[in-house]
C-alpha cells in the first residue's frame, strides 16, 4: 500500500484485472433479463404460503396419501451415475462418491428419509431445496442437507439475475446463502422463472370444501349426537322470564345430548321443523369420494385407481403403471437432470450423468417379441451391447448370429497334427503293403474339422477369399477351395465349393497321380 493507505497504480491495475476477471467467469445476462429480475423481487410470494400448502399434509389425508405414495416409491428407486461415453451406452460406475454421499447425506438423515423430504416438499409447494456443505464453489459436497420450503426463498437481482437465497431460521433473523450452496428443484410456474407453482393451489378450492365437510359430519356426530339441526316453533308468544329459560334448558339438553324435555311453554305447545336436508339426500359420501379423486388424481395421477376400493385387478395394474409413469417417473427425471447439472461436474474427468432406475412398467411379452427380432438379423456382440449392456465376448461368437451359434463356438481350436498321408512312405517289392484303412480314418477326423472350421470362416464372408492355414487339408484342394471362395454369392455356394468330388481334379506338376487318388478318397470321406 502507498502512503497513508492509498494503494499505489501497480496496486490499482492488479485490482482491476482481479475484478475483470471475475465478471468474465460470471453468466452473462440480456438486458431483459436483468430487468425482469429486478422486477420479480418484489413480487416473491411469502414463504409462510408453502408452510400453509405443506399444512395439508398434516390435515387432509388424501394429500397425505397421494404425496406418500409419490414419495416414498421415488426414495425407494436405485440411483446410479454413469460416465458418458462417446456413441454408446453411459457406463456404470459402481459406489461412485457421489451415490456414497446420497447413501448417507448427512448426520441426521437416512438415503430414504433424504429423499422422501424432497419429494414430498415438491409435491406439497412445488419447490424443493438441497443445501450442500463445500467449501467453495469448485468443492464437492461433504453433506447434504433439504430445507423446508416455507424457510428460504430466492433472490433476484437486476445485476446479478439470481443473487443467492434468503432463509429464515424461525428466530426473526435473516441468513443470505449464495447460489451455488442451493440446489433448487422446482415446478413450472407460469408467472414466475424463480420459484414454482405448487399443484396444492389447483385443488385448494376443494381441499377447504373437504375440510369443512369432515368439520360438519365430526361435529355432528361429536356435538349433537348425530342429530340433524332444527328449528323449534311456539304457537304463542312467551314472556321473557319464561323464554329465558326455556333457551337455558335447551341449550343445557344440547351439551348433555339428552332427550329435549321442556316446561312451561305455554299453551298449543311446541313443535319441531327440521331445518336442513339429511346426509343422504346431500350426496355426502359421493361429495367426498369426488374430492378424494380429484385430489389423488392432481397431486399423484393414477394413485386414485389404484387404490380404490372398486377396481378390479386389472384396473390396478393399469393404475400402478399410470402412476409409475406420470407421477414418479418425470419425477426421477428432473432430479436426476438437476444432479447432473448442479453437482456432478464438480467431480471433474469425463462427463458424467445421473440416473433413477426406470421405473415404469414395461410390456414383457413385447419386449421378448422385438428382442426375438432383433436377434434375427443382429450379431451376439450388437445383442449383448443394445438389451444388456454387457461387453464383448472376445472370441468369434460375437460376430456370429444366435442361429450359427454351436457347442463348439468359442473354443480354442486344437493343437494342428500330422497328416499320416503326408508321410506316406514308399512301397518296396520285397515289403507288403501296410492295410492304411485305420490310419485313414484317422486322417478324416483332423480333416473334416479344419475343412467345417474353415466353413464357418468362409460363411461369414461370403464372395471374399478367406484364407486359412492347415497341416492336413492338401495343398492342391487348399488351392481349390481358395480359388473358388470369391465366385461364391450364397451360403448354398460355399457349402458347396466345400462337399465337391475331388476325387476328379487332375493331377499337377507338383503332385503325382498316385497321390491325388489317395489324397482325394480321404478328403471324400471327410466332407461326406
Amino acid at each position: 500500500m502507498g502512503i497513508f493507505g492509498i494503494p499505489t497504480k501497480k496496486e490499482l491495475e492488479a485490482l482491476t484485472k482481479e475484478i475483470e476477471s471475475l465478471k468474465a467467469n460470471l453468466p452473462q445476462y440480456e438486458r431483459w433479463q436483468l430487468e425482469t429480475a429486478g422486477a420479480e423481487k418484489f413480487n416473491l410470494p411469502d414463504p409462510s404460503v408453502y408452510g400453509n400448502q405443506a399444512d395439508l399434509y398434516r390435515k387432509l389425508s388424501w394429500v397425505l396419501l397421494a404425496v406418500d405414495l409419490t414419495a416414498a416409491a421415488g426414495a425407494l428407486t436405485p440411483f446410479e451415475v454413469k460416465r458418458i461415453l462417446s456413441g454408446k451406452e453411459p457406463k456404470d460406475i459402481p459406489n461412485h462418491e457421489f451415490e456414497l454421499l446420497l447413501s448417507r447425506p448427512n448426520e441426521l438423515d437416512s438415503r430414504y428419509e433424504f429423499l422422501y423430504a424432497t419429494i414430498a416438499f415438491f409435491k406439497l409447494t412445488g419447490n424443493a431445496y438441497w443445501w450442500l456443505n463445500k467449501k467453495d464453489e469448485y468443492s464437492v459436497p461433504d453433506e447434504m442437507w433439504f430445507i423446508p420450503s416455507q424457510m428460504i426463498i430466492p433472490v433476484p437481482d437486476e445485476h446479478m439475475y439470481l443473487k443467492g437465497y434468503m432463509y429464515y431460521p424461525g428466530n426473526g433473523r435473516e441468513i443470505f446463502l449464495e447460489p451455488h450452496q442451493i440446489v433448487h428443484f422446482k415446478r413450472f410456474n407460469p408467472f414466475s422463472r424463480f420459484i414454482g407453482l405448487s399443484a396444492i393451489e389447483a385443488v385448494a378450492m376443494v381441499a377447504n370444501g373437504d375440510l369443512g365437510m369432515q368439520e360438519w359430519n365430526t361435529r355432528l356426530f361429536k356435538e349433537n349426537n348425530a342429530r340433524l339441526p332444527g328449528v323449534l316453533t311456539f304457537e304463542q308468544m312467551i314472556a321473557d322470564p319464561q323464554w329465558a329459560k326455556i333457551k337455558d334448558d335447551t341449550r343445557e339438553a344440547a351439551k348433555k345430548r339428552e332427550l329435549l324435555m321442556l316446561r312451561g311453554v305455554g299453551q298449543g305447545g311446541v313443535q319441531w321443523l327440521q331445518n336442513s336436508i339429511s346426509q343422504r339426500e346431500m350426496e355426502f359420501l359421493d361429495g367426498r369420494r369426488a374430492n378424494k379423486e380429484e385430489i389423488m388424481t392432481t397431486i399423484a395421477p393414477g394413485s386414485y385407481t389404484m387404490l380404490s376400493e372398486n377396481a378390479t385387478q386389472a384396473n390396478s395394474v393399469v393404475g400402478r403403471a399410470s402412476f409409475n409413469e406420470l407421477s414418479v417417473y418425470p419425477m426421477h427425471v428432473m432430479m436426476s437432470e438437476k444432479i447432473t447439472n448442479s453437482i456432478l461436474p464438480l467431480y471433474g474427468g469425463r462427463p458424467l450423468i445421473g440416473m433413477f432406475e426406470d421405473i415404469r412398467v414395461t410390456d414383457k411379452d413385447l419386449e421378448l417379441r422385438e428382442q426375438d427380432a432383433f436377434e434375427r438379423t443382429h450379431t451376439l456382440k450388437e445383442i449383448r451391447e443394445e438389451w444388456y449392456g454387457d461387453d464383448p465376448l472376445g472370441d468369434e461368437r460375437d460376430d456370429l448370429l444366435p442361429s450359427q451359434i454351436t457347442q463348439t463356438s468359442g473354443q480354442p481350436e486344437p493343437e494342428p497334427t500330422t497328416n499320416p498321408l503326408n508321410n506316406v512312405q514308399p512301397v518296396t517289392p520285397m515289403q507288403e503293403q501296410p492295410d492304411t484303412q485305420p490310419n485313414e480314418a484317422d486322417a478324416r477326423e483332423p480333416m473334416k474339422a479344419d475343412l467345417a472350421r474353415w466353413q464357418r470362416k468362409a460363411m461369414k464372408r461370403i464372395g471374399q477369399a478367406v484364407p486359412f492355414d492347415s497341416d492336413v487339408i492338401p495343398y492342391p484342394v487348399r488351392e481349390r477351395i481358395e480359388k473358388g471362395l470369391p465366385a461364391c454369392k450364397t451360403e448354398l455356394d460355399v457349402r458347396g465349393l466345400f462337399s465337391m468330388d475331388y476325387s476328379k481334379m487332375k493331377p499337377s506338376t507338383q503332385e503325382g497321380a498316385e497321390s491325388i487318388r489317395m489324397l482325394a478318397e480321404a478328403i471324400n470321406k471327410a466332407v461326406r
